[in-house]
């Protein structure tokens, strides 16, 4: 008896633990590495119309429901049309509403706690740090496969608040001008596959 409890114990964590090392790897219920008209397919689905559908650039959502912030996405693809990355942001303010902007990356990142793990250190940037462009706010590392970063971007007297998820791997990825699928470690043509 004890041992059959054992056994299902197991299986249940077994379970558990896959479900949440799955939910790294997708993003509003879409898989990295997925291709571009998957991801257009799953985003009219779900009720949204994506625009950039094109076979180049980004895609994206002018606005979408992250938690209780309001948000832009960028859906990102690489050479090989697969989905490796997203940007989240919100719209650019005035620097009189630049406390909202620190409200909003601080909710990101409390979003992205739950999602990759506790960030590598705690925030420290002030109104007093920002400088023109990219202000990193805090940084996840906790999932392997992912890069994982949130940041306020000043432009010119503007703000906005943004988060960025990177599939390290997919965004490495070599060009496959064959049509056909690499394996990983297989980098050029000259190269065999054991």
């Amino acid at each position: 008896m004890l041992k059959s409890a054992s056994i299902i114990l197991l299986f249940v964590l077994a379970i558990n633990v896959e479900g949440f090392a799955q939910d790294y790897n997708k993003f509003a219920g879409i898989p990295f590495g997925a291709t571009r008209q998957t991801v257009a397919e799953e985003l009219l689905k779900r009720g949204y119309e994506p625009y950039g559908q094109s076979s180049h650039g980004n895609m994206g959502l002018s606005t979408y429901q992250f938690g209780e912030l309001l948000v832009q996405i960028e859906f990102l693809f690489n050479q090989n049309d697969k989905f490796y990355a997203f940007e989240i942001r919100t719209g650019r303010v005035e620097e009189a509403r630049l406390p909202k902007v620190f409200e909003a990356v601080s909710y990101m990142s409390e979003q992205f706690d739950l999602k990759y793990k506790k960030h590598a250190s705690d925030a420290t940037l002030t109104e007093k740090d920002l400088h023109e462009g990219r202000n990193i706010y805090e940084q996840w590392f906790g999932v392997r496969a992912l890069d994982a970063y949130t940041s306020i971007i000043k432009t010119g007297s503007r703000y906005h608040a943004t988060g960025y998820v990177t599939h390290r791997a997919l965004a490495k990825e070599k060009k496959n001008e064959s049509g056909e699928k690499l394996p990983p470690h297989q980098y050029s043509k000259n190269q065999k596959y054991n």
